[in-house]
């Protein structure tokens, strides 16, 4: 299997003083918060709000968290005293409010165990996302986990080696969901039936413009996939990049600039010079089939229960509000699960967790172990970043508002089966990619009686299904204290409809649109 070079593994851990050096004089006020950020963040790390605490984001790749990293997270808790953690819509886990010995302390532990922090921000590869079912999810046309294990140790090795402009995300789908975003990456895979993947390069999202991908080739040996992934990084990315405008430097300028069939051919030869000059393929293990077993099919009658394409096991969907856990049942799920032969956490895009590999009676106990911490309707499935009361770039609280939002609903009583999945982002840098929901919200300011606010635009009838993709447009702007009154309204709506939001809003915009303009 391609593994994490040694090269690269050392490179990393020798840049560690780097860091150390950086955290001390933040922590010490003798370094701005901006400053820091363009340090700590190729350790994956970043001051938080008030430039007193900092988060430590972990990569786990394809979002799959595996059993001694289980059991490594739920004792790391405990050591450094994590009081609250955070599911990325980049499949990784943020862990928060950290002191200077503790952010240190724990990235270096975690490089110990094979957790990369290295890479996780800043101008790098980032974390691989996927579809998180891969590997368990009936009518996938093959177990994609061997490439996109190899793709990943092949990315973090080239770390040390890449100068980019940007960010450069990388993701994979399995064709039957496009949960890690594989169409409108800087380079997503999509399975095919085969065995083999389409290539989609030059997608990306953010307030400067957002396109998805376009489709390179087709039927691309898993192999093969190294000479992309360098291929892209080294010779399109770094050779077109714009290196001196942070606002257009991401690689979606670079399609939008060239015109699809030059970008196109510009890809192709990126990966046929890797091929002509001897860059390895991937190096591909097979994943061994587990020997648990079992049926139960009455475990089924909980919505959250779900059965894998292995005969007599399911996984567990797990969703926090706004993909924060209560960190007290995240730990004992950590510890529960790290006991459970072949169980994996499998981290989605949308902030949802689910626990796979399961016996009947093992998924009833994690069931129960998260039932009052997680979604159970469309819009407590809702997605948001962690938000500006943590978030240095944040403008606004996301989080809370949709955490304010959930509770004043509640309050109310009312029968919220109709509102949608939404998702909100805090501020431009559309973490969230709300421009894809169903219904979304951006982070902004308005005046109200004359004085600044926060508030949110709103955006409604986008989606990034799979064959399916389609980008929204602000339709309006509320003030964030006005949006539980506005979804209190809607909600009525939908009720007197009797229909959920995605199939009642293509029909009834002009309504929509004049409920907008009485929170406008």
């Amino acid at each position: 299997m391609t593994q994490i070079s040694e090269t690269a593994k050392e490179k990393i851990r020798s840049q560690f003083p780097v860091f150390q050096e950086a955290a001390r004089a933040f922590y010490a006020k003798e370094l701005a918060p901006g400053k820091y950020k363009g340090t700590s963040g190729k350790f994956g790390s970043y001051g938080e709000r008030g430039a007193s605490s900092s988060m430590l984001r972990l990569r786990f790749s394809g979002g799959t968290i595996d059993q001694a990293h289980m059991a490594f997270l739920a004792q790391a808790i405990d050591k450094y005293h994590v009081s609250l953690a955070h599911f990325t819509t980049g499949e990784a886990l943020q862990f928060h409010h950290l002191q200077e010995q503790e952010v240190l302390g724990l990235y270096q532990d975690c490089f110990d165990q094979g957790i990369y922090c290295a890479g996780a921000g800043g101008d790098n590869p980032r974390n691989i996302t996927a579809s998180p079912l891969h590997g368990v999810e009936k009518g996938e046309p093959f177990d994609m986990t061997p490439a996109i294990r190899a793709a990943s140790s092949f990315v973090i090795s080239l770390i040390p080696e890449l100068k980019l402009p940007r960010k450069y995300k990388i993701s994979f789908s399995n064709g039957i969901d496009n949960e890690g975003h594989a169409t409108f990456k800087d380079l997503g895979f999509v399975a095919r039936p085969g065995g083999t993947f389409d290539v989609y390069a030059g997608g990306g999202f953010g307030v400067n413009g957002s396109r998805f991908g376009v489709l390179i080739d087709t039927q691309v040996d898993p192999q093969d996939l190294s000479w992309y992934i360098l291929g892209y990084a080294r010779d399109v990315y770094m050779k077109y990049g714009d290196y001196q405008h942070r606002g257009t430097a991401r690689s979606r300028f670079i399609l939008t600039k060239m015109g699809e069939d030059p970008f196109r051919q510009a890809v192709r030869d990126a990966a046929a010079h890797c091929r002509e000059e001897g860059i390895p393929r991937l190096e591909l293990e097979p994943i061994p089939p587990l020997t648990k077993t079992g049926k139960d099919d009455s475990v089924l009658t909980d919505p959250r229960i779900r059965s894998q394409k292995q005969e007599g096991l399911y996984y567990v969907e797990y969703k926090p509000l706004g993909g924060v856990p209560d960190i007290q049942v995240f730990q004992q799920l950590l510890k529960e699960a790290s006991q459970m032969e072949g169980a994996q956490l499998r981290l989605n895009a949308d902030e949802t967790c689910y626990i796979i590999n399961l016996t009947a009676e093992e998924a009833r106990k994690i069931a129960a172990l998260t039932e009052k911490d997680t979604a159970h309707t469309a819009f407590e499935h809702s997605v948001s970043c962690i938000g500006a009361t943590v978030c240095q770039q944040g403008l606004c609280d996301s989080h809370g508002t949709l955490a304010r939002i959930a509770a004043f609903l509640k309050e109310q009583g009312v029968d919220t089966r109709y509102l949608p999945k939404c998702h909100f982002s805090g501020c431009p840098s559309t973490c969230t990619v709300q421009s894809l929901a169903a219904l979304g919200f951006r982070g902004a300011f308005t005046l109200v009686n004359g004085e600044r606010a926060s508030a949110f635009q709103v955006y409604a009838g986008g989606s990034y299904a799979y064959g399916k993709e389609k980008i929204s447009e602000p339709l309006g702007l509320i003030a964030t204290a006005r949006l539980p009154r506005f979804f209190l309204d809607l909600n009525q709506l939908l009720l007197d409809a009797g229909e959920p939001f995605a199939q009642w809003y293509p029909d009834h915009e002009e309504e929509f649109l004049e409920l907008l303009k009485k929170y406008a």
